[in-house]
């Protein structure tokens, strides 16, 4: 299908565009004050309102970490047994960014800055809290956003801190089961030795008694190990907050915008709703009829003399 562009449809489309830009031109004033109005109400939100919100970021580098869960297939003998006991665990980054949000996180740091007088909760602190992974790499950001710029730096710090003290305590639990663990199976083969068993079997379990006592050396060293600072490292510290919220000049350039499109609805609608006929092109408009003439209006004048005279002729 092609559009036949005749001239009464390029003169119909000249006539239309003159009557949006005469219609914008009538109704000038009133789309400068709406959007002069919208973009001062947004300056005094913006300026005097809206509290002001601080950011503060702090940077780690996880050392240790698996691209992904690491699964083993493991055998039901002792050596594979041992060596899983004293391993230290590796996580992923996805776990290392959720742990940083976790309520018991959060709640060390309430108590290390005694926050509970300001009416801090961990789900509150954590909705103040933001910890990302960086694309390829092991670097694990952690901003925090408050009013307080001072109090922003403080919690980015404490929760960096505290977070690789929770990863040493973890780890220490983790290594203390597992050493009890050990111990526990070094009595049962004590008491299998102890029964008298066949040579053959006795030296299975010797063998079984040596290398059980080697992991429990091996898990008390590794419980020994600052797997916090171990496996994490401070990058870069939070020195200071940037203020990140109001954004004073993208909320009056948005005002403007919105004024000045609701300013130009607000006129387009009221000329849809004026059903008046005030120039001899709404009568051709309206009524689809040529006019035939013009009366002009009399002014005061004019009415009040032929008014006087008519009435003296009486």
């Amino acid at each position: 299908m092609t559009s036949q562009n005749t001239p009464d449809n390029i003169e119909e489309q000249d006539l239309d565009l003159r009557v949006i830009i005469q219609l914008l031109k009538k109704h000038r004033v009133l789309i400068a004050l709406i959007t002069l109005l919208s973009v001062l109400v947004s300056g005094i939100f913006s300026f005097f309102v809206l509290s002001p919100v601080y950011q503060a970021k702090t940077v780690l580098l996880v050392t240790q970490a698996a691209d992904k869960l690491q699964v083993s297939n493991q055998r039901n003998d002792m050596e594979d047994l041992v060596s899983s006991a004293y391993r230290m665990p590796v996580l992923t980054m996805n776990t290392y960014v959720g742990q940083v949000k976790s309520e018991a996180l959060m709640k060390r740091v309430i108590e290390k800055m005694g926050l509970e007088q300001y009416g801090y909760t961990p789900r509150g602190l954590a909705g103040q809290v933001n910890a990302t992974a960086a694309k390829d790499s092991y670097l694990l950001d952690i901003t925090v956003n408050n009013t307080d710029p001072r109090l922003a730096v403080d919690i980015a710090n404490t929760i960096s801190q505290e977070f690789m003290d929770s990863i040493t305590e973890r780890n220490q639990e983790v290594m203390d089961r597992s050493v009890e663990f050990l111990q526990e199976q070094m009595e049962l083969v004590k008491a299998e030795l102890a029964e008298n068993p066949p040579q053959s079997e006795r030296e299975r379990l010797q063998g079984m008694l040596t290398l059980l006592s080697e992991g429990i050396t091996k898990t008390q060293i590794a419980r020994s190990f600052d797997l916090g600072s171990t496996s994490l490292v401070v990058v870069s510290p939070a020195l200071r907050a940037a203020q990140i919220k109001p954004n004073k000049q993208m909320n009056m350039a948005i005002a403007f915008l919105l004024g000045l499109m609701g300013s130009v609805g607000l006129v387009f609608l009221l000329e849809f709703l004026d059903n008046t006929i005030k120039t001899p092109e709404d009568v051709a408009r309206h009524l689809e009829l040529p006019v035939m003439g013009i009366i002009p209006s009399a002014d005061s004048r004019a009415g009040a003399y032929y008014g006087s005279y008519y009435k003296n002729e009486v």
